[in-house]
């Protein structure tokens, strides 16, 4: 991918996108931080909008993860499946964005689970959410991510 296909997917001049970004990376990296903020947003909102409890509240933040996984799958790509993250500075936008979204799960998961359980609690979790989206992506699972998802499955009570 090189700006001037960027460039001429969006509509606008080959030189355009210098004006905003230095290179290719900047932009690809002002792409990610921009989705990891609109993920860690939807899955607040799920989480906000069940009242239903700390399973309540995974359950939605769950479904919320694998409907933006399968409806965004080339930016979810991009931030979970690409150098940009790991390369990026320490205190980054792009950095804070992706350690923002999954402090949403750490935050949710910290009302019952012991505190030393917490972060492992959560790397299981997403692990299993991504697995999902990313075999779906490749065409290994067909249905609805949504069918799958089943909290007492997912979220072993600690």
């Amino acid at each position: 991918m090189s700006l001037a296909s960027l460039a001429r997917l969006a509509g606008v001049s080959q030189p355009a996108p210098y004006r905003h970004f230095a290179d290719r990376d900047a932009l690809l990296e002002a792409v990610t931080t921009e989705g990891f903020e609109e993920f860690a947003a939807a899955l607040t909102a799920a989480a906000a909008a069940e009242a239903g409890g700390r399973d309540g509240a995974l359950k939605a933040m769950a479904l919320a993860y694998v409907a933006f996984g399968e409806a965004n799958i080339e930016l979810y790509r991009l931030m979970f499946a690409s150098r940009l993250v790991p390369e990026a500075g320490t205190g980054s936008a792009l950095e804070t964005a992706a350690v923002d979204s999954f402090n949403r799960l750490r935050e949710a998961l910290s009302i019952t689970t012991p505190a030393d359980r917490v972060e492992d609690e959560a790397h299981l979790i997403w692990a299993q959410l991504h697995g999902l989206v990313m075999l779906k992506a490749v065409g290994h699972i067909r249905r609805p991510l949504a069918e799958l998802v089943d909290v007492s499955r997912l979220f072993k009570q600690p």
